[in-house]
């Protein structure tokens, strides 16, 4: 059999010559009676059945992974269009007066800033200062005191060093969807004072052939060049969309990918600087060995918001935004929202503010002819009341989450 009569073309000359085929499309199929007509359908019924079993082996036999990719096979060629960028984006954070820094930022969460500062910020800070003090030696114009403070940091980090700490070099962060993974990252990038680099992991793919194990590669290399010159946290979003956990079925390319991916994550420890948090929504899709030691080391569940985050983010998006407003029990409005997120408190104060305000804009006739009074600008706060009915009328975006997966997940793999 030559390679053009392999395969699906092999199976459908094998069908359309058998003699069972020929007999059935040349039948003269011609009825004297009832009888005769209700036997020839069921006859009919009985090819049309055999038929639907030869499809379904078909399926059974042809519809694999490994058939798909040979009639969608990754391209091959140049794929320079398709290269993910290797020149990487450095945000540096900028503090102002105005604005929140750092965890000052993040509402309520005590429990889970209190765990960051004690086993990531304070080491990671320290870490990262005496990388600064020894490329920086004290020059001939600096004073006796900054001399001294230089000697006498190098010499406590020599004895914090004896303890044999290890700082971890990944961390994951885990947890339902819009629950602040992002964000959080980003307020540790503050109190640490340092770079943030943020990458999504479906943008690494390439429908090219090892293209995207070659991106992968490209891009950890151009972020531990950059970690060189400045302390650097990598933020690796939806974590999950590309080192999912292998099985029998996965395909060559994509075992590829992930063994690409692992070995980034092993050579972390020739670039200091840099600090690795992954993000996933569905910690039990990842691959087990994305988790071992020395990589994702420490595990962090991010949950919505507790009783005082959530008071705190009804005064920031109504009270410290300077909406008006009457006099309002955060507190009662927080006791209502259990299970909501901040995304949903933002979005219900938005609400609240745009119906406090549309009666001012039926007043644009009375300001453009002069009969505009105080009396009519007066009575357009956001109350109580508009909060209750809102929050009553606006679900949960968590309400069709399946909460169990993280608690079941983490009992897994402690």
């Amino acid at each position: 059999m030559t390679q053009k009569d392999s395969g699906f073309d092999a199976f459908f000359q094998a069908i359309t010559t058998s003699p069972e085929f020929k007999d059935a499309v040349t039948k003269d199929w011609k009825w004297d009676s009832l009888a005769s007509l209700e036997s020839s359908l069921e006859e009919m019924q009985s090819w049309v059945d055999k038929a639907a079993n030869i499809m379904k082996n078909f399926d059974s036999t042809f519809n694999t992974p490994e058939a798909q990719s040979a009639i969608n096979p990754p391209k091959t060629g140049n794929p320079q269009d398709e290269q993910a960028p290797s020149i990487i984006e450095v945000q540096r954070f900028e503090k102002k007066e105005w604005k929140p820094w750092g965890f000052e930022a993040v509402a309520g969460m005590d429990v889970l800033k209190d765990e960051l500062q004690d086993s990531f910020i304070k080491p990671i800070r320290f870490k990262f200062l005496i990388e600064r003090l020894k490329k920086q030696s004290p020059d001939m114009e600096s004073t006796p005191e900054e001399k001294k403070k230089h000697e006498l940091l190098l010499k406590l980090y020599s004895e914090y060093e004896k303890f044999k700490i290890s700082i971890p070099t990944g961390m994951l962060f885990y947890g339902p969807p819009w629950t602040g993974k992002t964000f959080i990252t980003k307020k540790l990038a503050e109190e640490l004072g340092c770079g943030f680099v943020a990458k999504n992991m479906g943008e690494f793919g390439s429908s090219y052939l090892h293209q995207t194990t070659k991106n992968i590669k490209d891009f950890f290399t151009a972020t531990k060049k950059a970690a060189e010159k400045e302390p650097i946290i990598l933020f690796l979003d939806e974590i999950d969309s590309l080192v999912s956990a292998r099985t029998d079925r996965v395909d060559a390319n994509k075992a590829e990918e992930i063994s690409q991916f692992l070995q980034e994550f092993n050579a972390l420890e020739t670039a200091p600087n840099l600090i690795v948090i992954a993000a996933t929504n569905r910690p039990d899709h990842l691959d087990p060995a994305i988790l071992r030691s020395g990589r994702l080391d420490k595990k962090i569940y991010l949950g919505p918001p507790d009783e005082i985050a959530r008071r705190e983010l009804f005064k920031m998006y109504i009270e410290k935004s300077g909406r008006p407003h009457e006099a309002l029990d955060y507190d009662e409005l927080s006791h209502l929202t259990e299970w909501y997120v901040s995304a949903d408190i933002e979005t219900m104060c938005d609400e609240v503010a745009r119906d406090a305000s549309r009666n001012l804009l039926e007043l644009l006739d009375e300001a453009e002819n002069g009969s505009l009074t105080d009396t009519d600008l007066s009575g357009h706060t956001i109350t109580m009341d508009s909060l209750r009915k809102t929050i009553i009328e606006t679900p949960s975006s968590l309400k069709m989450v399946d909460m169990s997966i993280y608690e079941s997940w983490l009992e897994k793999v402690k």
